[in-house]
């Protein structure tokens, strides 16, 4: 998802006048899909520097683009703390995944569970029976946790 603060007045304006600033970090947020909050202060901090003194920027326009891009990153960063909760609860589980090319699905034990790709977006990878092969937590589609107590294991389906 792509934020752009600016409007398109205020884009002509500072196109018209870039400083060095800008210039590295606007060409940087149109090759990328997202922005971090340091692009995004450059951008609206630009965007103050070069408006129109007749025509000021409008302040609440702005603390609701700064609302809406906080929002969004405390709710990625929820829902990546929440993929590695769940992750980290499947292990010593036995789950059955679909491996997504037509084959029968597979279940085993989940060893461990990779974390590399996280910080750049990617859900954790489940690994079972400490093969190399590894799977995403979309591909769970059964979860059998170990027995609390001797009378038997607890089953659940996916995503409950």
């Amino acid at each position: 998802m792509l934020l752009d603060p600016l409007s398109s007045t205020h884009r002509a304006a500072s196109t018209a006048a870039p400083s060095a600033a800008s210039s590295g970090s606007t060409a940087t947020t149109s090759q990328q899909s997202t922005i971090s909050i340091t692009d995004f202060m450059q951008l609206l901090s630009t965007e103050m520097a070069n408006q129109d003194p007749l025509q000021p920027m409008d302040p609440t326009q702005t603390m609701t683009q700064l609302a809406q891009f906080t929002n969004l990153q405390q709710t990625t960063a929820l829902a990546q703390t929440q993929s590695l909760a769940t992750g980290n609860s499947y292990l010593g589980s036995q789950v059955t995944v679909s491996n997504g090319t037509g084959q029968a699905p597979l279940t085993g034990m989940v060893t461990a569970v990779d974390t590399s790709g996280v910080a750049s977006g990617s859900p954790p990878q489940l690994v079972l029976n400490d093969a190399t092969q590894e799977y995403p937590l979309s591909a769970v589609t059964l979860v059998q946790y170990p027995a609390a107590t001797a009378t038997g294991s607890a089953t659940t389906p996916a995503g409950q």
